[in-house]
């Protein structure tokens, strides 16, 4: 990046402290995310808007690299009673909060999360928060369960470690697809994968729910697939990628 966009981004991610961070603010350190998260994310929603979507996904590729070496470091979750207080200044605070609200915004719809966003600003401006307290404003305006999306993202360290295997069974016109999880605690999430097909390069996209340690899928497919791609809309945050078995 330019030192012009890094001013830009530094910019905008200070004013956007003036309502996530000094108007309404957490209750106690842990939740530092709350202000750090969010003013990550409201700057990258804000360059979206000036520069597109295919910017966003390259700063949020960008971040999860970052996360990820991070997590290699570090075995600490996002709420997180650290001392001393300082260090809570970290990629978990800042880009790892901000990959929760993306994955928030893309698993609910921009309506339901700018929704969320008003909301909790109008219920706590002035006064503060903690994670708790915008789960249930996320709750209230999704109609959803998030309780496993928020421990398991929030109040658990790491990220999804996956290895998908796939082959294609030319008699059935099925894709076979193994996704694997090797990190230690099982997430649950929805995945995303695009499957090229040879014939005039089409693509098919499908979400696929994961919800076990070793999940299998079978998804039909008219012609053998060139490739299969990982989260081809940067919408999961998480380590792996997919290789073709024999």
């Amino acid at each position: 990046a330019s030192s012009d966009d890094n001013v830009e981004s530094l910019i905008a991610h200070e004013i956007a402290h003036q309502w996530f961070g000094d108007m309404a603010s957490e209750k106690s350190f842990p939740h530092l995310w709350l202000s750090e998260g969010f003013a990550t994310y409201l700057t990258h929603i804000y360059l979206e808007s000036k520069y597109g979507t295919d910017s966003l996904n390259k700063r949020m590729r960008d971040d999860r690299d970052e996360i990820i070496a991070f997590a290699k470091e570090s075995n600490r979750s996002i709420v997180d009673s650290i001392s001393p207080l300082m260090k809570l200044l970290n990629t978990n605070s800042y880009q790892k909060g901000s990959w929760v609200l993306h994955m928030l915004r893309r698993q609910l719809g921009d309506t339901i999360f700018h929704r969320i966003i008003r909301n909790y600003y109008a219920a706590y401006s002035g006064k503060n928060a903690d994670t708790r307290d915008f789960e249930r404003i996320c709750e209230a305006e999704s109609g959803k369960d998030l309780h496993v999306f928020f421990d398991q993202w929030l109040y658990s360290p790491g990220l999804p470690h996956l290895e998908v295997q796939w082959k294609y069974d030319d008699g059935k016109k099925t894709v076979l697809l193994t996704v694997n999880q090797r990190q230690p605690k099982m997430f649950v999430f929805p995945l995303e994968i695009e499957i090229w097909t040879g014939s005039g390069g089409k693509t098919r996209t499908q979400i696929l729910s994961v919800t076990t340690q070793s999940q299998q899928f079978s998804i039909p497919v008219p012609a053998k697939p060139l490739q299969v791609i990982l989260d081809p809309s940067t919408s999961l945050l998480f380590e792996g990628s997919a290789r073709i078995i024999k």
